[in-house]
């Protein structure tokens, strides 16, 4: 199958053995006016990838019952997006809510950005819908065992749409954001078929193999590969 890809493009160099980001921090500039009680909790919405953890944190409620702070207790693991957090008050039974959305009201929410990126893909290992994927180790050229956090299988790369189980897609770019199906991934090379990208058409009603990157796609040249 040629080269077979480094372990580290699964994830199972990171603890746990994912790609995906924790929750750094979550700074609020100035407190959010709620009128709360002091018990009141923080919910982080779920991270991304199966297999992830949802991050947690303490909710400072000050004396004019506003949300000064949120500190962070377990980063968790697993997110490719910035959570949102919901701030409920249980206290006396109040159960009002806030949702709190980065780069709103004052919020931002910071991811750790330390963690070894992943290589992701969609796709189904039993039958339903298309989700998220966590390769769990490479089987062969266009193979790979996977979870989705609830199940584990064999999937196999294609080049259109997932519609059936055992099926999975990894969506290459080029430097114009045009989409490639990856059918077979080695160490350094992939073999692409055009989605609405240009750069790498079929020759000879063959799809081509190119250079693949994590980072940026260089025109005519190369395609990333999605991760996190």
């Amino acid at each position: 199958m040629g080269r077979p890809l480094n372990k580290k493009y699964f994830g199972n160099t990171n603890d746990p053995q994912i790609g995906g980001e924790g929750v750094a921090s979550v700074t609020i500039a100035a407190p959010i006016a709620a009128s709360m009680n002091t018990g009141a909790t923080a919910v982080f919405s779920a991270p991304q990838l199966p297999g992830g953890v949802t991050a947690t944190g303490t909710v400072t409620i000050d004396g004019a019952g506003d949300i000064a702070a949120i500190v962070m207790t377990n980063a968790g693991s697993g997110y490719t997006a910035v959570p949102t957090i919901t701030v409920t008050d249980t206290v006396g039974g109040g159960g009002e809510s806030t949702v709190l959305t980065s780069g709103a009201g004052g919020v931002t929410v910071a991811l750790t950005a330390v963690k070894t990126n992943a290589i992701t893909m969609t796709g189904r290992v039993v039958a339903g819908s298309t989700v998220a994927l966590d390769v769990v180790k490479q089987t062969g050229s266009r193979r790979y065992l996977v979870t989705d956090g609830t199940n584990t299988g064999v999937v196999a790369l294609v080049s259109e749409a997932v519609d059936a189980a055992g099926e999975a897609q990894i969506v290459a770019t080029d430097s114009n954001n045009g989409t490639y199906y990856v059918t077979k991934l080695t160490a350094h090379r992939a073999v692409i078929v055009p989605g609405t990208g240009t750069q790498f058409p079929l020759v000879g009603g063959n799809p081509q193999s190119v250079p693949w990157v994590l980072d940026t796609a260089v025109l005519d040249t190369s395609v990333k590969i999605p991760n996190a």
